[in-house]
């Protein structure tokens, strides 16, 4: 058997072997982890991102997250790997609350399929 026979030979092996629990259409997937839910908080009248110093809270039925942590002073994300239909809540002293219901995050073939949303909060 050539070199070039063998290794024709291999690659549906070696494309069983990545996908083992992973994606079904090709390609294996990673462990890196995603957020459901990613929100961009701005100050409503300078567009200054704000995220730091707020709080975000995730609901879905019985399940509640509470996101204090900003990565990036800009946004503020929760919801790891869960799918799921959520309202979200934007509090910020200084600030009136913002809130969004409806939105939807979706199981994918690997990872959830992340949702963003902008909360643009108004001074008092």
């Amino acid at each position: 058997m050539s070199r070039r026979s063998a290794r024709a030979a291999l690659l549906p092996l070696l494309f069983a072997v990545g996908c083992a629990g992973g994606n079904p259409f090709g390609g294996s997937c990673t462990t890196e982890f995603v957020y459901g839910v990613t929100v961009t908080v701005l100050d409503a009248d300078t567009g200054d991102p704000i995220a730091d110093g707020a709080t975000l809270t995730i609901r879905d039925s019985g399940y509640v997250e509470v996101v204090t942590q900003s990565f990036d002073g800009r946004t503020l994300s929760g919801a790891g790997e869960r799918p799921g239909r959520y309202s979200l809540g934007v509090e910020r002293a200084g600030y009136q609350e913002w809130a969004q219901d409806g939105v939807v995050v979706i199981r994918g073939d690997c990872h959830v399929t992340p949702a963003a949303a902008e909360a643009r909060l108004s001074p008092l």
